[in-house]
């Protein structure tokens, strides 16, 4: 009876609600993750969803379940949860002193946003392209009531248990829907068949009390989640022959967020499920969007008012000395400076920098330089951004309206021309900055380095120290080197490999790199970047170009003037490279290319990259690429390789995917800034199919400064943006 009074009481809620809350949207109404990773209640999801961009990472436990989860809200009505479970009933294999572990993604897409009388309303998909042993669909509704909110949901697959079942509605369509089938031991398939099916669905529901108490909650569910398999089954690893039971289908928490700063908190939440068993779930978050307060912000300067003939004008001891003052003023920023141009009434200036990750911040001080030491006849003051030795950016304002803007504080975007064409008199003056080539540099820093789910162990780890140096012989040639130095690993001689497919292991021998070499070669190779003309730039590569091949090759990459896309071609001839990863090679080798094609959607931000052409186990295919970049300058995307191997030859995962994120550091600097940044790419599967050679991105390089430019990123959609993407006529470069 309890059951149904709990039920009633959110019917009623849901029915009896047609008042006004001021703080619908309020932070005081924090939403926190379920024990699954997606927002929700304790094992229930509910239609609520993060602010757009927040990104969490987090843990559970809740006895046999122990789980690790990654959440990103891509989309404001889009949530995405990658997710390992580690079942510790059951051994990861026969015979195996490894529990079990499941990975899973999960998606919810909102449906509706809640209105004064309506509720959110959303629709879900737990499991999705796993095992299916988590498999499940639901539609959900959330609608709060002051300090009250609740949720109410129709679940199928896992959700399906309870004593408020029924049939499913769906098999009035079809009785297809009545047989939902099972999953697959090998995962990888997304089963789109499977989804809403089954004989029954049942009724979840729950919900949240705020309490006066700032960022502290209870929740209180109906958890319908289907035990069958659990259910008085024997614990494997532990020997007291303790049971799964199951004594309640009511699950109680609280949980109490914690601020740690404007764009991060912390989730705590620990309470009581199945009516016998202790959970614990801490999540940590911090938002991809709220880039906060600049770190560095330029102060009011009045500029020097030029006294200086023309540069031609000046003798030879002059034009040195105003020469090497503006390049050791730039270096005191922190600017390199490469070469100084006197173009008529315009003075350019080629630099590159790793100080800033916003180019208008190094183009501020370089142009107060250059109009502090600009000669009489300069009208305008030009900077150009050099990354590898060919031009990325180029930022042009008139001198007088420079004076006028910094002498109120920073130089803002909306007042330079960026990428104006290239044009260089005849009688133009170029002093070139003798210091900067050669050049070598040298770093050393710690670089940890895993791999996720094995036989053996669930997480393979190794802490090097990588010795990077950068050798750069002239403007656009280098040699870099990567060597890295074991200090510590967790492998040991129980670490064995298990391929599987029918191609060649071009990459599922990534374990024996990473044991028989511990220290080694990681990379040394040549790369000579140079611009065909102001549109196209190509790349030339020889060496070790990466820790699992070497070989030459070279890209080309076309970007048309003033356009939202780009053409790229690239070929390599590659040798397989030993275990060791020292100087010797395999014998098996390829040649490897592929036309891609690049555009920036006109929504959200977003980038898509096709590249058709053959991959590095001689499959022939294309790979998809879809990321977005969220408003501190993260990007967060997803690839997949659709190959002439299909998912036999593939072997376990069907094919290759990968999901990937790059962070700017800038954002975990608090007293500095910095231009880097730090990439982690995860695949739930090391495949041989649909993999490419890791010798660097051009475009990446090129389109790096831009897309911290706000004024050269694309606006939100519209239809004459997206057909003016595909013109013809040349205007600014991009």
């Amino acid at each position: 009876m309890s059951k149904y009074i709990f039920l009633c009481c959110i019917f009623l809620g849901f029915s009896c609600y047609g008042g006004e809350s001021d703080l619908l949207d309020s932070d005081y109404y924090s939403k926190s993750p379920s024990t699954y990773g997606g927002i929700g209640l304790i094992q229930n999801p509910t239609a609520r969803f993060s602010n757009d961009g927040e990104f969490t990472f987090g843990i559970s436990t809740e006895s046999p379940y122990n789980r690790l989860y990654a959440k990103v809200q891509f989309f404001p009505w889009l949530e995405t949860v990658l997710r390992y479970t580690e079942i510790t009933s059951s051994p990861y294999n026969p015979g195996s002193h490894q529990t079990l572990k499941d990975k899973g993604i999960d998606v919810k897409f909102r449906i509706l946003e809640e209105r004064r009388i309506l509720p959110e309303v959303a629709v879900g998909f737990n499991d999705f392209g796993g095992t299916g042993f988590f498999a499940s669909e639901y539609i959900v509704a959330s609608k709060r009531f002051d300090n009250l909110d609740l949720t109410l949901g129709l679940g199928w697959g896992r959700f399906d248990s309870g004593l408020f079942q029924f049939d499913n509605p769906l098999g009035w369509i079809s009785e297809s829907y009545k047989n939902r089938g099972g999953g697959t031991a090998l995962g990888g398939t997304f089963g789109v068949g499977r989804l809403f099916t089954g004989k029954s669905a049942s009724v979840f529901g729950g919900l949240e009390y705020f309490t006066p108490i700032p960022n502290l909650s209870v929740k209180l569910e109906y958890d319908p989640s289907n035990y069958d398999n659990e259910k008085g089954k024997e614990i494997v690893f532990d020997q007291t022959g303790d049971l799964f039971e199951l004594d309640s289908k009511f699950n109680v928490a609280i949980n109490y967020q914690l601020e740690t700063s404007e764009r991060g908190k912390i989730d705590f939440s620990t309470g009581l499920v199945r009516g016998n068993t202790f959970y614990a779930n801490v999540a940590v978050h911090t938002n991809l969007n709220l880039a906060g307060e600049p770190k560095y912000t330029a102060p009011p300067e009045i500029l020097n008012q030029p006294y200086l003939q023309p540069f031609p004008k000046l003798d030879s001891d002059w034009q040195k000395y105003l020469s090497e003052l503006i390049m050791w003023q730039m270096g005191n920023e922190g600017l390199v400076t490469h070469s100084l141009i006197f173009n008529g009434d315009e003075l350019q200036v080629e630099i590159s920098q790793g100080r800033f990750q916003k180019p208008i911040q190094a183009i501020d001080l370089a142009s107060r330089i250059l109009g502090n030491n600009s000669p009489t006849n300069i009208e305008t003051i030009t900077v150009i951004n050099i990354d590898q030795g060919v031009e990325t950016l180029r930022a042009s304002i008139p001198r007088q309206i420079l004076v006028e803007l910094v002498a109120n504080g920073p130089l803002e975007e909306e007042y330079v021309e960026f990428n104006l064409a290239e044009t260089v008199n005849d009688n133009a003056i170029i002093r070139d900055n003798e210091y900067v080539y050669p050049n070598f540099y040298l770093s050393i820093r710690p670089n940890m380095t895993g791999t996720l789910q094995h036989q053996i162990k669930f997480y393979f780890w190794q802490l090097e120290a990588l010795i990077h140096t950068e050798y750069a012989i002239k403007k656009g040639l280098y040699l870099t080197t990567d060597i890295g130095i074991n200090i510590v690993n967790n492998f040991d001689e129980y670490t064995y490999h298990i391929p599987d497919g029918q191609l060649h292991h071009v990459r599922q021998d990534r374990r024996l790199y990473v044991t028989e070499g511990e220290s080694g070669l990681r990379r040394m190779a040549l790369d000579y970047l140079f611009d065909i003309n102001s549109n196209v730039t190509a790349k030339i590569s020889a060496g070790y170009l990466e820790w699992m091949y070497g070989g030459v090759g070279g890209e080309v990459l076309y970007i048309p003037d003033d356009k939202q896309w780009a053409l790229g071609v690239d070929a390599y001839w590659v040798k397989q490279r030993e275990f060791d990863q020292k100087f010797s090679f395999q014998d098996y080798q390829t040649v490897t290319g592929f036309v891609s094609f690049y555009y920036n959607l006109p929504f959200y931000d977003m980038r898509f990259k096709g590249s058709v052409g053959k991959f590095l186990g001689k499959d022939i295919g294309v790979n998809i690429d879809l990321s977005r970049r969220f408003k501190t300058g993260a990007r967060v995307g997803a690839m997949a390789s659709l190959t002439s191997c299909d998912s036999e030859c593939v072997g376990e995962g069907s094919f290759n995917k990968w999901i990937y994120f790059t962070l700017p550091m800038d954002l975990f600097y608090t007293n500095a800034t910095t231009r880097g940044t730090s990439g982690y790419g995860w695949s739930p599967l090391t495949k041989d199919a649909g993999t490419k050679v890791e010798a660097g991105s051009l475009y990446g390089l090129m389109t790096n400064a831009p897309d911290e430019v706000d004024a050269l990123r694309r606006k939100p959609w519209s239809i004459k943006k997206i057909l003016s993407g595909f013109g013809t006529t040349s205007k600014k470069k991009i």
